[in-house]
Formats: C-alpha cells, structure tokens, sequence
C-alpha cells in the first residue's frame, strides 16, 4: 500500500507509528506545509492514503482536496488538526476526508485509520469480497442461541468447508465456549478489543480453533475485561473479522447495549431465536419494535423456531399471525442429543450426525451458503423436504 505523508510539524511522531504499523508498504514522507502541498505531484497523485498533517488551516485548499478525492474514490484522506476541531470535521466530510484526528491521538488512532484504508483498499482490489455478519439473538433467556449459534458456525465450516468466526459477545454469561469445546487456553475478547494494530493473523491468533475451519473469539472471561469496550472497538473487530473469515457469526445476549446495537448494524442478516410458547412471543414482539425503531428492512430479520415439537407448542400459524412475521426455518426438539452434546463439550455434528437437529442445521447451513439440497444421509423424507413444504 502506498502512503503519502504532507507534514511540517510532527513528522518524529508520525514516523514512529508508520515505522511501527506499515513496514511491509511504501510510505513518502514530504516535509511541507499543507496549504502548500501540490495534491497532483507524483508522490501524492497515486496514494492510497494520504496524511495531512496541519499546522493551520487557514490557507488549506479544499477544493484542491475534493478533487483529488474525487479522482481516487478508493483511497483515504486522514486530515491531523487541532483548531476548531468540530468545525473541521463538517468541512472535511463535506470533500471527501475520511478521518480526522487531533495531534494528541496520532499514536493511538492513526494505526486503526491505515487498517481501515486497508481493508477499503482491499475490497477495492477484489483481493478479498468481505465476508458476511451474521447476528443471533434470544427473543428470552434460554432460547438456545448460544447452543444454536455455535453449533451452526461449525457445521458451516465443517460441511461447506467455509472459514467461520463466532463472536461471543454475551458479556454477562460468555458460554459459547462451553457447547463445542473444553479448549480453555488462548485469550479472549478483552485481550485484543483495544489493540489499535489489530488484523486479521492477530485476531485469529486470540481464538479457540475447533475443527477445521471454525474458530471462536471468547467473551472475557472477568467483569473487569469488559467495562470500557466500545462500540467503536467491537466495529473495528467485525471490519478486520470480516476481511478475514468467510462467514462472522456473533453471538448476542438478550440486554440491548450500545455494543449489541452496533453489532446488529454491522450485520447482514439478523436471526432472533425463540421458542413456540407464549412468554417467547411476548419476548419476540418487544424485539420486533425494537427493529423497526431502528429501521431495519423486514429481509434482514429471519426468525427461528427453536425446539420444536413439544407438547406445549403453539400453533405455528397462531404465532406467525400475532408477530407478523413468517418463520425463516423450523428446528425441530432434540433433547437427547443436545444434552449430550453439551455434557461432553463438543459440537452436536460429532456426537449425533444423523440426527434430526444435526441435519436440521445441515440444511440451514446448506441456505446461508445457496445451497436448496437436502442434506446428506437423511433417511425417508428429508428436513430439506420438509422445510420445502413448509416454506415453498
């Protein structure tokens, strides 16, 4: 990647974070003021992120800036400022400027600016198609989502043979863990949330690996690990996450947060989970408000049945009528295996691979990836079958 450095004030310190964070790209430094800078000389015209460093902005030529951002609309402009800050900021959204920082945050915010132009770059390029969010939530305490969630993450990976992450993200329980594996070492959430240099090898490197291809990043594991992580920080894990693993799934606890809210906009598709009693259509209308309050399309919500086929079930029919909503996939009640499943530690796929949730989840992950197959060693007629009645 090339970077264009314009700087009249603070190249020490803007040297020691390139120096720090972009060894393998080709980075210019030019010392000159930037109301100066000519945006067209061949040590500029062709970057792939260009750093103004001001000392002042009275002279700064906007229209200068607008076109050369207008030329190259997949590179990133990062303006360095301190006066009139606020202002600044509108100024510079209005041509173009991706990022704007302050002189005192170079060291801690410019390393996840160049990730970022990174990443931009990258999908530019084709190197990479970024990969898709997936968000699952409980519409009630013991739903299953964890169970569910983690389960399905590895079938993905396991079946379509897709690079998968699972996100824990249920920071007052953080059990995901305890459903696939009983691999307790690596770190957590907690220990790479704050790392401005984080990418994709460190982000792997904090994982559980289970199976093939199935990692999963664990909650922190104390209190005092999550008090202080930010939206913004949980962001910048699902871009680097993302770029890095062909499907993310995150795996939310019921209390809406500013970090699950972030999540949920990040995601591509979000799947509340629920069970077909009343206290759970009562706990799904409460979520369904809660989306529309936040605007999201009717397509990106795809509702989940879980546990189905217990004596106490209501009428699907009933349920799809009171919420308004059609079911997205039915997954039918298994506690045998299941149990089983979470007493040993490891993932339903090995312990009951013929089983009806085990086959269930097959053709769930068979959906996510296009796939309409039934899924294989069904015996009679498949769950794909079933589901194709069901749904159409």
């Amino acid at each position: 990647m090339k970077i264009s450095v314009i700087s009249s004030g603070s190249r020490k310190e803007l040297a020691e974070v390139l120096e720090a964070h972009c060894r393998n790209d080709q980075v210019t430094l030019l010392d000159q003021s930037c109301e100066r800078a000519d945006l067209e000389a061949e040590a500029v015209a062709d970057a792939d992120v260009l750093i103004l460093d001001c000392q002042t902005l009275e002279r700064l030529d906007w229209a200068a800036l607008e076109s050369f951002n207008l030329k190259h609309p997949y590179s990133t402009t990062a303006l360095i400022c301190n006066a009139d800050y606020e202002r600044v900021l509108v100024q510079a959204m209005r041509v173009g400027v991706r990022d704007v920082l302050k002189h005192a945050e170079i060291a801690e915010q410019l390393p996840a600016v160049i990730e970022r132009a990174r990443i931009r770059l990258a999908a530019s390029l084709g190197t990479r198609v970024a990969g898709k969010i997936l968000t699952f939530i409980p519409c009630k305490g013991g739903s299953g989502t964890s169970f569910i969630s983690s389960n399905l993450a590895y079938v993905l990976g396991e079946v379509h043979n897709r690079r998968v992450l699972l996100i824990d993200l249920d920071l007052q329980f953080a059990d995901a863990s305890f459903y696939i594996t009983d691999d307790d070492s690596g770190r957590t959430l907690g220990d790479i949330v704050r790392r401005t240099d984080l990418d994709g090898s460190l982000l792997e490197s904090a994982c559980i690996k289970v199976g093939k291809r199935f990692w999963l990043l664990r909650a922190p594991q104390t209190p005092e690990q999550s008090v202080g992580i930010t939206p913004d920080q949980v962001d910048n894990i699902l871009s680097v996450a993302s770029m890095h693993f062909d499907y993310v799934f995150v795996d939310l606890e019921r209390t809406l947060d500013p970090l699950s809210l972030r999540a949920m906009d990040r995601s591509d598709y979000i799947f509340p989970i629920m069970q077909t009693v009343l206290p759970y259509v009562r706990g799904t209308q409460r979520l369904q408000r809660t989306f529309r309050a936040l605007h999201y399309p009717d397509s990106k919500i795809r509702l989940v049945a879980n546990r189905q086929g217990k004596s106490d079930d209501l009428p699907t029919s009933k349920i799809e009528a009171a919420l308004q909503s059609k079911f997205y996939i039915h997954l039918p009640n298994d506690f045998q295996n299941a149990n089983a499943s979470i007493n040993a530690g490891k993932p339903l796929y090995e312990i009951a691979p013929g089983g009806v949730l085990t086959r269930a989840l097959i053709e769930w992950s068979n959906r996510i990836i296009g796939i309409h197959a039934p899924a294989s060693g069904a015996s009679g007629r498949s769950i794909g079958q079933r589901l194709k009645t069901l749904f159409g």
